[in-house]
């Protein structure tokens, strides 16, 4: 299935499958944050980091479902597969936006 993204998110479920030349600065606002599994990461480096580790520890692969916008923010329900119990799962990714960039995630 394929749903019309809001750029940004987009370029994430790029960068989140491990696409070649996909990047963080091509999404997140500079100050980001992204909530998921109760830890924090903000900004690029961080961010970063935090991709490369989901990657390599559960290789993951994420296809968005489902889009609707509430209270500003961007909800996408996406399966999310890879080498982890219980996979595949469909999580929550809550994006809000600020000109044209990620500026908060929370993933659950």
């Amino acid at each position: 299935m394929s749903i019309d993204l809001p750029a940004p998110l987009s370029r994430y479920f790029l960068l989140a499958n491990g696409e070649p030349g996909a990047h963080v600065e091509q999404c997140f606002a500079a100050d980001a944050t992204v909530r998921d599994e109760r830890q924090q990461h903000q900004g690029h480096t961080a961010i970063a980091a935090w991709v490369a580790q989901t990657r390599a520890a559960y290789q993951q692969h994420v296809v968005p479902l489902q889009l609707h916008v509430q209270d500003g923010r961007h909800i996408v329900s996406a399966q999310v597969g890879g080498t982890f119990p219980g996979s595949p799962v469909v999580l929550t990714h809550a994006f809000t936006l600020e000109e044209g960039g990620i500026v908060a995630l929370d993933i659950h």
